[in-house]
C-alpha cells in the first residue's frame, strides 16, 4: 500500500508539472516574451524584463530574465552568464544548470544536472524532479532541499536542506545538511538497463550508497528491500531502516521479543486490511452487487482464465496509457501549430483528466476490487461447505460473507511467512481484476434479450351437441320392424 501511494503520488507530480508547463506556454503571446524554433537562444546581452515562455528544440539561456523560465525543449542550458531571477518550470530531455537562479527549480523529463557555476540567490531555493536522473555535481551547492522521483539520484555537490528521494538508486558522495529520506531499489540486484548515449546518461545499480567522503548532517531514513552501504560515522543524526518488498519471516526469528514485534505487526497489517477491504465492498455490494457477485462465480468456477485475463489486462493498461499521452500530445501540437490557444487549454485538462483516470482506475481495480472480489468468493465458500449455510440475496447476508472471506484473505496474505503471502496476494488480486474484466466484457458483447410480444390465444369452443336420437317406436307403420331397425338413411 505504501508503495502504491508513493508511485501514485510520483504520477500526480508529474501530471502536475506538465500540465503546469502546458499552461505557461498556452500564454505566448509576443515574440517579445517569447521564442518558438529549433534553436532558440537568449543572448548574453539581452535583458527579458517579463516571465520568459518557448517551445524549442535547443534552447540555450546566456542573458538575463527578470522573470520565470517556462517551456518545452529537447536540450535547456542555462549558461554560466545567464541570470534568472524567478523559477524555472521545464520539461525537456536534458536540463543543464550553471548559472545563477532565483528561485525554485522544477524539472520533468530524462536528466537533470546542476553544474559547480550554478548558484541560486534565494536562501530555501529547492529543485523538484520528476526524471530519470538528477545529478548535483561536485562543488555545486543547491540551498533548498531536493525532492526528486525517477530512477536515479546523484549527490557529489552540497544540500542545505533535506532530499525527499523516491525511485531505484541514490548515490550520496557530498554533503547533506539536513535530513535524507528515502525510498530506493534492492542493492542486491544490478541495473539491467542500457545506457542513452543521447544524453550521455549511464545507469547505476539499485539501493543507497554513500561514498567514504560523504556526511549526513541530520536524519537517515530509508526503506528497501535490503540495507544500503552506509559507512560508519557518515550519518551524525539517527538512522532508521525499513524492510520493504518482502515480508519478516518468522520462521527465522530466534529471539521471542522479535516473534512478538512480528505478530504485532501481523495482526496489524491484518486489520488495516480488512477495514480498507470492508469499506470498498460494501460500498460495491451496494451500488452493484451482480457485479460482485458474477465476478465470484468467475473466480470459483473458472479460476485460471480469470488470472490470465488478469495479467493481460496489466499488460495492456500500460501501452494505452502511453497511446492516450502520445495522441493528446499530438493534438496539442496541432492546435498550438494553427494557434488555438482556448482549444488548448481545454485539451490540456481533458489529457490530464484522463490519464489520471487510467492510472488510478487500474490501480483500484488491481489493488482493492480485485482482492475484494477474492474475499467474497472465500466468504462464500466458508459459508457453503463449512457453515452448511444458505446462500440468501440480502444485502446483510452479503455482507456478513464479505467480512467471513476478507478476515480469512488479510490472515493469509499478510502472513509472516514469505513467499506465500506475496504469491497469494498477487495471483488473487490479477484473479479478481480478470473476473470483474471477464464480467464487463460479457455485458458489452452480450447480445440484447429478444423481446416476444404477448399474443392472446383464443379460447376453443367446443361444438355444438348432437340431439338424441329419435325414438320412432310411436310413428305408425313401424310396429313390425326387425328388432334394431331405426329407419332407412337420407341417402336411399
Amino acid at each position: 500500500m505504501r508503495t502504491t501511494l508513493t508511485r501514485l503520488r510520483k504520477l500526480a507530480l508529474v501530471g502536475t508539472l506538465l500540465f503546469l508547463t502546458l499552461m505557461g506556454v498556452v500564454g505566448t503571446v509576443e515574440a517579445s516574451d517569447g521564442m518558438r524554433g529549433d534553436r532558440c537562444v537568449v543572448a548574453e546581452g539581452d535583458y527579458i524584463v517579463e516571465d520568459f515562455y518557448f517551445i524549442c528544440r535547443i534552447m540555450d539561456v546566456r542573458g538575463t530574465i527578470d522573470g520565470d523560465l517556462i517551456g518545452v525543449a529537447t536540450d535547456v542550458t542555462i549558461h554560466e552568464t545567464a541570470v534568472i531571477t524567478g523559477d524555472i518550470w521545464v520539461a525537456a530531455g536534458r536540463l543543464t544548470v550553471a548559472g545563477m537562479v532565483g528561485d525554485d527549480a522544477h524539472f520533468g523529463g530524462v536528466t537533470l544536472r546542476v553544474l559547480d557555476p550554478a548558484t541560486f540567490s534565494q536562501d530555501r531555493a529547492d529543485v523538484m524532479a520528476v526524471s530519470i536522473n538528477a545529478e548535483i555535481h561536485e562543488g555545486a551547492f543547491l540551498p533548498g532541499d531536493l525532492l526528486m522521483y525517477g530512477y536515479q539520484a546523484r549527490v557529489d555537490g552540497t544540500i542545505g536542506g533535506d532530499i525527499d528521494f523516491g525511485g531505484e538508486a541514490l548515490i550520496i558522495n557530498g554533503t547533506v545538511k539536513g535530513r535524507v529520506d528515502a525510498q530506493v531499489g534492492d542493492s542486491r540486484r544490478s541495473a539491467d538497463v542500457p545506457n542513452l548515449p543521447v544524453y550521455d546518461l549511464s545507469f547505476s545499480n539499485p539501493g543507497l550508497r554513500m561514498g567514504p567522503e560523504a556526511s549526513i548532517e541530520g536524519d537517515l531514513a530509508y526503506r528497501s528491500s535490503s540495507p544500503g552501504l552506509i559507512p560508519l560515522g557518515a550519518v551524525q543524526g539517527q538512522t532508521r531502516f525499513e524492510q520493504t518488498g518482502s515480508q519478516m519471516d518468522i520462521t527465522q526469528v530466534a529471539e521471542a521479543d522479535d516473534a512478538a514485534e512480528i505478530l504485532v505487526n501481523y495482526l496489524r497489517a491484518t486489520v488495516r486490511d480488512v477495514v480498507t477491504l470492508m469499506v470498498i465492498g460494501v460500498i460495491a455490494l451496494r451500488l452493484a452487487p451482480k457485479l460482485i457477485r458474477r465476478s465470484a462465480q468467475h473466480v470459483r468456477r473458472r479460476t485460471v482464465p480469470t488470472v490470465g485475463w488478469g495479467l493481460i489486462t496489466f499488460m495492456l493498461s500500460i501501452p494505452a496509457m502511453i497511446v492516450v499521452l502520445v495522441i493528446g500530445l499530438i493534438i496539442l501540437l496541432l492546435l498550438y501549430l494553427v494557434n488555438l490557444d482556448e482549444l488548448i487549454v481545454m485539451v490540456s485538462v481533458g489529457l490530464a483528466i484522463t490519464s489520471s483516470a487510467l492510472v488510478g482506475g487500474f490501480a483500484f481495480l488491481l489493488l482493492f476490487m480485485g482482492r475484494v472480489v477474492v474475499s467474497f468468493t472465500i466468504g462464500q465458500i466458508v459459508y457453503r461447505y463449512v457453515l452448511r449455510l444458505p446462500e440468501e440475496f440480502t444485502f446483510r447476508r452479503h455482507v456478513a460473507i464479505l467480512a467471513v472471506g476478507t478476515v480469512a484473505y488479510a490472515l493469509i496474505t499478510n502472513a509472516p511467512v514469505p513467499p506465500m503471502g506475496l504469491i497469494v496476494e498477487l495471483v488473487t488480486a490479477l484473479s479478481g481484476a480478470g473476473a470483474l474484466v471477464m464480467v464487463a466484457r460479457a455485458w458489452v458483447y452480450e447480445p440484447a434479450p429478444v423481446v416476444v410480444p404477448r399474443q392472446t390465444i383464443p379460447l376453443l369452443v367446443p361444438p355444438p351437441a348432437l340431439p338424441p336420437p329419435e325414438d320412432h317406436a310411436d310413428i305408425p307403420g313401424m310396429e313390425n320392424l326387425p328388432e334394431g331397425f331405426t329407419g332407412f338413411d337420407e341417402d336411399w
